[in-house]
């Protein structure tokens, strides 16, 4: 079955579609909520911007692996040779720059975790 006549793939664009608007609400009702003076809520709204555009690098990264596979000889764009081959490994790396960020954010949560411990004994 073509790539482009796919119903998953149609459903996996529209995902990242998705997750790019709600990026974007996320961006303003940040701003509103600085304005407000709701700091927590501002706060609340950054993490989850954070989140949502790691959710939309990985989905990049996916669609990338999926649309430039060396392996696949399907011609679904119009790319080939070295560029096709550069724009997949940039997919392979943008997921795993964002696991990198994941794994390095939560050595930074266990390490804050551990001096308020011994701070507070």
């Amino acid at each position: 079955m073509a790539m482009k006549n796919s119903f998953s793939f149609d459903l996996f664009l529209y995902f990242i579609l998705v997750v790019k608007i709600a990026f974007l609400i996320t961006i303003f009702l940040s701003i509103t909520s600085k304005r407000s003076g709701s700091i927590e809520e501002a706060e609340k709204y950054t993490v989850m911007n954070h989140r949502l555009h790691s959710i939309f690098t990985i989905s990049m990264g996916v669609l990338l692996l999926i649309l430039f596979n060396p392996i696949n000889n399907l011609k679904i764009v119009c790319v080939d040779g070295h560029p096709r081959l550069f724009l997949y490994i940039f997919g392979a790396l943008s997921i795993l720059g964002v696991v990198q960020h994941f794994i390095d954010e939560k050595k930074e949560e266990k390490e804050e975790n551990n001096d308020t411990i011994i701070t507070n004994n």
